[in-house]
């Protein structure tokens, strides 16, 4: 505290006044009654509507205890052959090296050369020039 300032006091702030319910219009609370009423018959009768949808007995499958050990059988296989191919998938990137950027600079008597090249591949500038580079570092 600094020496010129007031001292310090603490005060309560006075407490909320109490709501009081004031006693509704006669029409008004009738009304209300009545639309909450309304609303909970609705909701028991369509609880009653679901009770009765799902209290029909369902209808057993035609189909013969044995299809469907057929059908289990048909989709473990496709899941083997699936898993299968993910570990093809993960050879292939161990295999993969590494890829390092690199930055090649044209002089614009070369970028005509090139464009002509890639529009008669119908290619972009920059898949063009890709394929090249792929090319040569293949005869590498």
């Amino acid at each position: 505290m600094n020496e010129g300032d007031p001292p310090m006091t603490i005060t309560k702030k006075p407490s909320r006044p109490k709501k009081t319910e004031e006693p509704r219009d006669a029409i008004a609370s009738a009304y209300i009654e009545a639309t909450e009423k309304r609303a909970k018959t609705e909701s028991a009768s369509a609880a009653a509507a679901v009770k009765k949808a799902s209290a029909k007995p369902k209808v057993k499958s035609e189909l013969p205890p044995a299809e469907p050990a057929e059908a289990a059988s048909a989709l473990i296989k496709e899941k083997k052959s699936k898993e299968k191919g993910k570990e093809k998938d993960k050879a292939k990137k161990k295999k993969h090296k590494k890829k390092e950027a690199v930055i090649i600079r044209f002089e614009d008597a070369q970028l005509a050369g090139i464009d002509t090249s890639a529009d008669a591949l119908g290619l972009s500038r920059a898949a063009w020039v890709r394929m090249v580079v792929a090319r040569a570092l293949a005869k590498a």
